[in-house]
């Protein structure tokens, strides 16, 4: 099967005239995005910092099956619950069988979970919301 690049091309032509450093173009399912990668070829502005916010979430740094705890030991993240920083707040399990510690960066209250046990999980993936004390 091949494919048809004029729309992709025209799309490039117009990133040159507009100036942009990347596009991406999704729907139903299907998309593509491209990047500028010229040397010198659009200004580089350094992004302004983040204030400080009051929620921090707590990410997947791995791949697997997340469930919120160890197999025969109770689980103890709720929505609402305590976490202090270090806390092991999941864990994923991995192709392998082992298991990984999902560790909270941050103390707070948990504000909002986003998974359910069971779930696969890709690195990077928002676990749980924390309200930051």
């Amino acid at each position: 099967m091949t494919m048809d690049a004029s729309p992709i091309k025209a799309v490039a032509d117009w990133m040159k005239t507009a100036d942009l450093a990347e596009v991406v173009y999704r729907k139903d399912g299907t998309g593509f995005s491209l990047t500028a990668l010229g040397a010198g070829d659009h200004p580089t502005i350094a992004a302004p910092a983040m204030p400080a916010g009051r929620f921090a979430s707590v990410a997947s740094d791995g791949v697997g099956v997340f469930q919120w705890s160890e197999p025969g030991k109770a689980r103890k993240t709720e929505e609402g619950t305590e976490v202090a920083a270090g806390d092991a707040v999941g864990v994923i399990v991995t192709g392998s069988g082992a298991s990984k510690p999902v560790v909270s960066a941050h103390a707070g209250r948990v504000a909002k979970i986003f998974i359910d046990a069971g779930q696969a999980v890709e690195y990077g993936q928002p676990l749980l919301l924390l309200e930051l004390r």
